[in-house]
């Protein structure tokens, strides 16, 4: 097989030689390796952009001990233990929130990274597209979380809504408003104190 040489920027090349060393791999092996796992995903419609939130969002899983369902399956559930149990539920969904909040907590220390990362975790939460904006207000920092294609129903929505404000409580914000209508979330919280 015929070697050709890859042009690639002093960084890169310096942290693929580090890599290599890591896995006691020629560079030659680990360069070859990566390549032929991104050129797999662009075969089959996929992009090198989607390999890092693809990996993120496959670690979370794992990390978290979730399971992807099929979301009508997942709107028959929410539908049917709404009815059975209300409060039980939305706490449930609440707290669940918070323990993802937590993990992700160590992920992004601060919430405005998280923000900065939200399309690396898009994939994680039910929904069709997340939208984070910080905006500082005198003294404190809003933040506006916006959650678009949450649930086919009311009550998948605010199962959705009760996560996002668990979420949420692992940061130091505190929740000013929440506004909810189907497959729509619009969360406003205000910072509780500056971190630095």
């Amino acid at each position: 097989m015929a070697r050709t040489n890859i042009a690639v920027d002093e960084e890169t090349a310096d942290l693929l030689a580090d890599e290599a060393t890591k896995e006691n791999k020629s560079l030659y092996a680990l360069t070859n390796e990566a390549l032929t796992a991104v050129l797999k995903i662009c075969k089959y419609g996929g992009s090198p952009k989607e390999v890092y939130s693809s990996w993120r969002w496959s670690r979370i899983l794992k990390d978290t001990d979730a399971i992807p369902l099929p979301g009508d399956l997942m709107e028959r559930l929410m539908k049917k233990v709404f009815l059975a149990d209300q409060d039980w539920l939305l706490k449930e969904w609440f707290e669940e929130g918070k323990r993802v909040g937590s993990y992700l907590h160590m992920y992004a220390e601060d919430f405005r990274m998280l923000a900065s990362r939200v399309d690396e975790l898009q994939g994680f939460l039910p929904v069709k597209r997340v939208e984070i904006e910080i905006k500082d207000e005198q003294v404190k920092e809003i933040a506006i979380v916006r959650v678009i294609g949450a649930g086919f129903s009311p009550e998948s929505t605010r199962c959705t809504e009760q996560f996002v404000l668990g979420l949420l409580s692992a940061y130091p914000f505190k929740i000013t408003n929440s506004r909810v209508s189907e497959g729509m979330i619009e969360v406003r919280a205000e910072e509780e104190k500056r971190s630095r």
